[in-house]
């Protein structure tokens, strides 16, 4: 049986390589800055959970799944528990929460380690309700859903210094990230150089690489970018042949590692991260083009408290506007208290996540229209200045196609991908693409040779190897399905129905005891997996 699975994600790992000192290093002589920086939502994006230091509230602690499947609690030691609801003999379990994710101003999502692989936890504390509720997208699952993977892209923007493993989807050493948040290394360049050239006692810092960046000081295109690289998202963002493992390098264009497609000619809607989007579409910045960036307003290196909120981005808008430049009505300006952003930066409903409210950085004049969504049949084009080949936007289509069960763009990245493949300039990633469509549209005849050739070229593709131990099986070579399954599950643990192929070819191959092992692992990444418990029953042994 030829299984389900998820293609690799395009994704930018994080990793800052040589010279990564961490926050601490700068602490000594920019001691002012690094304690103010320290209590920024920035700095407080990800960390490990420590119960006695965290300070999410337990009162309101238990939540269900909509269809209420399951019952879910998480306790004060931050065990996440989980009980089927009206069952005979419930189904349930326990589960650790390892790691956090969001700096808890609006949220925090909590991260499952299970043998160097991080998965979401389907647990999300929500500061507005000060309560737990299913992480963001998880409702609708009337199951347990414990195998989303934290690839190295979604962790890169909370976390910094990430150690992936190399080749695997969701792999990390025993220390997933060198330092919580977003470093100082992050915006201004890895520190290494520079401590050393001041050890030396050297009075002036000449040495190559030896000076820190100061964003403010770039070029408009590479210091906007080190902002880009978490807050502008797009509608898909795909890596360049070549870049999937390179982290943006502050003082280079993110432009150069990646394209951001945007649809054609729709709106921007307010995303978790496309402030950038955003920024670009308000008068303010296309009337002050390159001098206004996020630093216009925004410190990185310090956050207003609530009290002085709004006179201080007051304060920000009176630098360019004078106050006769509003026309909104007296009353509403003094039931705002002359608070700038609450009419003309409101705080809504963002577009892909609940629970949560962000702010609407496009500056309008009057509120934006609810009924203002991108339109999905439109085509993807490349935001501003990004660029992209015929293999980008075959890419960009294919992720939304799946993503989104989108099946005009499913046409567009088809043939797309047949071109890209014709001109050569397809590659392994794109193969492999093209081989699941082809394998969709039950081509056997063009999907089997792309797989072979996709695993050839890279050996990371697990999905290319997945599907060809399924076709392996189906040609009744078990040693061979059996191999490539292994590969596929040492690099994304997680295929629940690759498990369960690989204990049926165990069992057909006088293996009983390896294939339980196989299906026993299945269960606990999928409790409720019914396949699972199918063939697990059929296995001769105590207690079946």
């Amino acid at each position: 049986m030829l299984s389900r699975f998820p293609l690799v994600l395009l994704a930018i790992p994080g990793a800052l390589g040589a010279g990564f000192v961490g926050n601490k290093a700068c602490a000594p002589c920019h001691a002012a800055i690094y304690r103010s920086y320290t209590r920024t939502p920035m700095a407080q994006s990800s960390g490990k959970v420590e119960a006695q230091d965290m300070k999410e509230s337990f009162d309101r602690a238990e939540f269900r799944d909509d269809r209420g499947a399951y019952l879910y609690k998480v306790a004060p030691d931050y065990r996440f528990e989980f009980t089927q609801q009206g069952a005979k003999e419930p189904i349930a379990g326990l589960r650790a929460l390892t790691y956090f994710i969001g700096s808890g101003a609006a949220a925090r999502t909590f991260l499952i380690s299970d043998s160097g692989f991080l998965f979401e936890s389907p647990a999300t504390y929500y500061r507005q309700s000060a309560s737990w509720k299913a992480s963001p997208g998880f409702e609708s699952f009337d199951y347990p859903y414990l195998t989303r993977p934290v690839v190295p892209s979604c962790l890169q923007c909370h976390a910094s210094g990430i150690q992936a493993t190399p080749g695997t989807l969701n792999g990390y050493a025993t220390t997933p990230f060198l330092e919580n948040g977003v470093s100082c290394e992050r915006c201004h360049g890895a520190g290494g150089d520079h401590i050393a050239a001041y050890a030396a006692r050297r009075t002036t810092l000449v040495q190559r690489g030896a000076k820190m960046l100061n964003p403010a000081k770039l070029a408009p295109g590479v210091r906007d970018s080190i902002c880009a690289q978490c807050h502008l998202s797009g509608e898909v963002r795909v890596a360049k042949t070549g870049k999937e493992n390179g982290a943006l390098t502050p003082g280079w264009l993110l432009a150069d590692n990646l394209t951001v497609f945007v649809r054609a000619g729709s709106p921007s809607m307010l995303r978790v991260t496309s402030h950038v989007e955003n920024l670009a579409q308000s008068a303010c910045k296309r009337g002050s083009g390159d001098k206004m960036w996020c630093g216009t307003c925004h410190d990185p290196h310090t956050t207003p408290v609530p009290a002085e909120k709004a006179a201080y981005f007051r304060g920000k808008c009176l630098s360019c506007h004078q106050t006769q430049d509003c026309h909104a009505a007296q009353q509403a300006r003094l039931a705002n208290g002359d608070n700038c952003t609450a009419c003309h930066m409101p705080r809504g409903p963002a577009n892909d996540i609940q629970h949560v409210v962000f702010t609407d950085h496009s500056i309008r004049r009057k509120p934006a229209s609810s009924s203002e969504t991108p339109a999905s049949s439109s085509e993807l084009v490349p935001y501003a200045s990004y660029t992209a080949t015929i293999r980008d936007l075959a890419l960009a289509y294919a992720v939304t196609a799946l993503r989104d069960h989108n099946e005009v763009d499913r046409e567009r990245a088809f043939q797309l991908l047949k071109q890209a493949a014709e001109l050569r300039v397809a590659d392994a990633q794109a193969l492999a693409y093209l081989a699941e469509f082809y394998r969709d549209a039950k081509d056997d005849a063009h999907a089997f040779p792309l797989y072979q050739q996709v695993w050839r070229m890279d050996r990371s593709q697990y999905a290319a190897a997945a599907a060809l131990g399924a076709y392996q099986m189906q040609r009744g070579n078990l040693a061979e399905a059996i191999q490539l399954w292994r590969e596929a599950l040492a690099l994304n643990p997680a295929m629940v129905l690759v498990r369960v192929n690989l204990a049926k070819a165990l069992l057909r191959m006088g293996s009983p005891g390896e294939a339980t092992a196989a299906l026993e692992q299945a269960l606990r990444l999928n409790p409720a997996s019914a396949e699972v418990r199918a063939v697990l029953s059929q296995i001769p042994g105590p207690g079946r």
